[in-house]
């Protein structure tokens, strides 16, 4: 706060003087006293608004005299200003014109900027193009076997109505060896199976636990049929009017191929909802295709599979 009085005191004091200096510099005898105290004024005005502006001439310069005002400091910034005060006419305008240039080069800056990030844009899409071509993930799968449970999923479904041919081209291309994660499209091409139907297969198989999706880069979904089909849609961890939520742990869990859980808040990370009262967990889930209610005591160690 005192820094800045001392530069207003500064700036004033020096527009001042510099008015004062150039109107007696460009001294007239001829005029008369009216004209000559309008002058003066205007001279003065003009000086103060030269001298205000030598911060932001110092900004544009990069100079930073004014962040630590000592004496030699003051010393300088006076005689910025007293100069710019007494040239304030051909001083603003340098100082219009280096604002102008500096307008310009940020424009230029800007179309550079956005030039580079339509670059980037379009090298992203190329790149996208090229993952969509893919259409698959090559991976080698690590399902041996085409689980029983997938088949009979299907089929309690009345509205697919396969034919032996079509559900057995299905299961193999689902299961397929070569492939992680396939997509509609892939799938429709290897089984000659309509888009629609397969996208109905794979969200009802998804609804059983068989399977579940991400979306691509290129916005476009891709499948992975699970190796171990667990749905969790519910658990909780309490007693009977308190219990506390702890889906999200176990969901996370069973992501991570943690299938062995304890029934306790520590291993769950919660806080204990009735402290010294024996607790219980429910898990609602479908292992497998078969919906299943769960029951646990405290402290007891299970597997989810």
């Amino acid at each position: 706060m005192e820094n800045s009085c001392w530069i207003i005191i500064i700036i004033v004091s020096s527009g001042i003087l510099g008015g004062i200096t150039n109107f007696l510099m460009l001294f007239d005898t001829v005029l008369k006293s009216k004209e000559r105290w309008t002058k003066f004024f205007a001279s003065i005005t003009l000086s103060l608004c030269a001298s205000f502006t030598v911060p932001l001439f110092l900004q544009i310069l990069s100079n930073n005299i004014l962040d630590t005002l000592n004496f030699k400091n003051a010393l300088i910034f006076t005689g910025f200003c007293i100069i710019a005060s007494f040239f304030s006419k051909r001083f603003l305008e340098d100082l219009y014109q280096k604002v102008k240039n500096l307008e310009s080069k940020v424009e230029k800056q800007d179309e550079e900027t956005k030039k580079g990030l339509q670059e980037s844009a379009k090298n992203t899409e190329a790149i996208n193009k090229k993952v969509e071509d893919l259409e698959e993930n090559f991976e080698e799968s690590e399902l041996d076997s085409i689980p029983s449970e997938v088949r009979i999923a299907i089929l309690s479904n009345n509205k697919f109505s396969f034919t032996n041919d079509d559900l057995e081209n299905l299961m193999k291309s689902l299961f397929s060896a070569k492939y992680s994660n396939r997509t509609v499209i892939g799938i429709a091409k290897e089984t000659g199976i309509t888009q629609e139907k397969i996208q109905q297969v794979l969200e009802h198989l998804k609804d059983y636990g068989f399977a579940e999706s991400r979306i691509g880069s290129n916005n476009r979904d891709f499948w992975r049929i699970l190796k171990n089909p667990i749905k969790i849609y519910s658990a909780i961890y309490g007693i009977a009017g308190n219990f506390s939520d702890v889906t999200s742990k176990i969901k996370e869990l069973i992501s991570k191929g943690y299938f062995e859980i304890i029934a306790s808040q520590s291993f769950l990370g919660i806080q204990d909802p009735v402290p010294g009262v024996a607790k219980i967990m429910k898990i609602h889930c479908r292992i497998h295709g078969r919906e299943k209610e769960l029951q646990y005591n405290e402290g007891d160690k299970f597997r989810i599979e």
